[in-house]
């Protein structure tokens, strides 16, 4: 009894993951710390099923692989967890301000890493050792990953 207590108790404490401090994360105006603290609970799971609480930010904001090539770097500097870029990679991909043009290059890049990150279950795992390949796709363009990198 007490633990069903405390597990209610510390779901209510969580706060949504904003896209305000992604944002500042990727326009350099404040650090990977702030951006990991904030990711702290972005990914509530019950069961099966996973939520991702996610508050939006007022404006729209253009993103390009340069944004998730600095996710990737801080990852591979074991400032953010990996397993953080499930709930990054959901936030833009379900977000209305997070844009990106999936017609361009950049943008088709950062739309299919997005979708690989937020679902990896069906896509890559999010291991160090992928967050490098993924950082080489989004640098070079080619897609380093083979299907032994799926599981």
């Amino acid at each position: 009894m007490k633990s069903r207590r405390v597990n209610s108790i510390v779901s209510l404490l969580r706060e949504p993951m904003r896209e305000e401090i992604l944002k500042q994360f990727f326009t350099e105006e404040v650090d990977a710390k702030v951006l990991a603290d904030d990711l702290v609970g972005s990914m509530v799971t019950k069961g099966a099923m996973t939520k991702h609480p996610i508050e939006d930010m007022a404006e729209r904001f253009q993103l390009g692989p340069e944004h998730l090539i600095r996710l990737c770097d801080a990852v591979l500097r074991d400032e953010i967890k990996p397993q953080y870029l499930q709930s990054v990679g959901f936030c833009i991909v379900a977000s209305d301000n997070f844009e990106y043009d999936t017609d361009t290059t950049e943008g088709k890049l950062v739309g299919e890493t997005v979708l690989d990150w937020s679902a990896p279950i069906i896509n890559y795992p999010l291991t160090k050792r992928n967050v490098e390949k993924f950082r080489q796709k989004l640098v070079t363009g080619e897609d380093p990953f083979t299907l032994s990198d799926a599981s």
